[in-house]
């Protein structure tokens, strides 16, 4: 009988060598559920559901704080009624905080925080803006135009001194001047555009077209591509590591999420989701549907929601392979990462 590697022998007995348990992430994600108007609060080392708190109608996106108290999520709303408002997460205490209302803004979806943590970036569909709300207060204290429509996702460089928009229906994506309240550029790249990310020094954002199924690499200073990506379904979203090496995208289409070199912008992982337990209401028929997408900190791990399964995916972004999944509400759509753990 040929021996497995793990077994040693020694004489007539054999000393088994347990295989070590996987290297599992740290911390807490909070993905949102777009058909139970709820995000769950999940432990992102075991999988499980630490709460489901309520939000307001059509949660679509969320934020983390970079200190990893805080998680905001944007009620977008349902057809024929836009929200206006986001839910404040205590991620440590597991509760809701409290609601920011944006009084007049409405349709409000991606968002990222400033550094500081004081001063939260907010898309305004209907506003064609990007609102500066004071996270403290919960009061719009600024709008930055963005001169483009349905301007939905936001990408922010790490030292927050560049921002940018995706534009969806006019194809383009808008280069943002904080401090003066204007546009600085809007830059055509394809039809359709909806995901985004920046590097982390704010030099190249990374674009993803819902109908041509590319990613453009856009210099964000000179307003020209650098680079396109093809051979996509539905590019749907994207994430950059801090540390500037790889590049995340979901493809709800395909079913994939792929993983770049991002200096290189060659493609290191294909990593293909299972497609059981898939359930009735799937955005694409058939598929898991990957869509929103997260990364630690560190770049070592993605979380990925499954809209097509009711889950969160973890990826090991060494190996290029899932290690784990956990439960979430109906429709799970925006994701974020906090470093914070809980212990009970």
């Amino acid at each position: 009988m040929k021996l497995p590697a793990a077994v040693v022998a020694l004489g007539l007995g054999a000393i088994v060598l347990a295989a070590a348990p996987p290297e599992m992430p740290r911390g807490t994600i909070v993905a949102s559920n777009m058909n139970d108007n709820t995000a769950t609060v999940i432990d992102a080392a075991s999988g499980r559901v630490l709460a489901t708190l309520p939000t307001g109608e059509g949660p679509h996106e969320v934020a983390t704080s970079h200190d990893g108290k805080w998680a905001v999520v944007s009620n977008y709303g349902v057809r024929g009624k836009p929200g206006s408002s986001l839910t404040v997460i205590d991620v440590a205490k597991l509760t809701v905080a409290r609601t920011i209302v944006l009084g007049e803004y409405r349709r409000p979806h991606g968002m990222a925080f400033f550094p500081g943590d004081t001063l939260l970036a907010v898309t305004s569909e209907m506003s064609r803006a990007v609102l500066l709300v004071d996270f403290r207060s919960g009061r719009v204290v600024g709008t930055v135009p963005t001169n483009g429509r349905g301007s939905h996702m936001i990408a922010l460089s790490s030292a927050g001194d560049e921002l940018f928009t995706t534009n969806v229906p006019d194809g383009s994506i808008s280069r943002l001047d904080v401090a003066k309240h204007e546009t600085k550029r809007v830059i055509p790249v394809a039809k359709v555009v909806e995901g985004i990310a920046i590097s982390s020094d704010g030099k190249h954002v990374w674009v993803g077209t819902n109908t041509d199924s590319i990613v453009v690499v856009v210099d964000g200073a000179a307003g020209s591509a650098v680079d396109t990506l093809r051979g996509f379904g539905l590019p749907y979203r994207l994430a950059v590591s801090r540390d500037g090496k790889l590049a995340v995208i979901t493809d709800p289409v395909r079913g994939e999420v792929r993983v770049f070199d991002a200096a290189s912008r060659r493609q290191r992982f294909l990593i293909s989701v299972g497609r059981d337990s898939l359930v009735s209401t799937a955005e694409v028929p058939g598929s898991p549907s990957p869509e929103g997408v997260t990364l630690s900190p560190d770049g070592r791990w993605a979380f990925v929601t499954l809209q097509g399964r009711n889950r969160v995916a973890t990826i090991d972004l060494r190996q290029g392979t899932i290690v784990g999944y956990a439960p979430t509400g109906n429709w799970s759509d925006g994701i974020a990462y906090s470093a914070l753990e809980h212990t009970r």
